[in-house]
């Protein structure tokens, strides 16, 4: 299968020195997308778990779904879906978007990213309308640029813009590195 060879080597080149110590990047900050079909998210989503587990580096893999819902712990998983089923989905991400505009969601990146080796960042298809992948890259360069990010993106990036479950164009975003 592509997509499972595409991971393997991706595993494999990540464990090298000159990736580890970001040679290569010139002035670049250290932030790479994996991009695939979204068709197979269950396969990579399995294979970070995976590969981060098994690999002797420090890899934190940070869900952004997760961490959006960490954000409102003191509403809870319930307190949310509550709010939806009698406001909206549309309300809902409204009452979201002012704390994740605050960059508490990239504080929190930058706070995981202080004892990492890399950082793995999934979930950008489950917080679709609420975070873009190119708008947290370009908080996170103001705050996290001295260890290797990756983020596993279902969809296209071309170098020069992002296009997730490739249907959705972003603003163009050239920064980081196609892995």
């Amino acid at each position: 299968m592509e997509i499972q060879k595409k991971l393997d080597r991706f595993f494999e080149e990540i464990q090298k020195e000159d990736f580890l110590q970001m040679r290569g990047l010139g002035n670049e900050v250290p932030y790479f997308i994996f991009d695939y079909e979204p068709e197979h998210e269950l396969i990579v989503r399995k294979s970070v778990r995976y590969f981060a587990e098994r690999i002797h580096l420090n890899i934190k893999v940070l869900n952004l779904f997760e961490m959006v819902i960490g954000l409102f712990e003191d509403i809870g998983l319930d307190g949310l879906k509550q709010f939806e089923e009698e406001q909206g989905t549309e309300e809902l991400f409204d009452a979201l978007r002012p704390t994740l505009e605050e960059e508490q969601l990239v504080d929190k990146i930058a706070e995981e990213a202080e004892d990492a080796q890399i950082i793995f960042i999934t979930g950008i298809g489950s917080v679709f309308k609420l975070i873009r992948a190119h708008e947290l890259l370009n908080q996170l360069h103001a705050k996290v640029t001295n260890i290797p990010i990756v983020i596993f993106y279902p969809g296209k990036y071309t170098g020069q813009g992002l296009s997730l479950f490739n249907r959705f164009e972003s603003n163009g975003y050239y920064r980081a590195f196609s892995i």
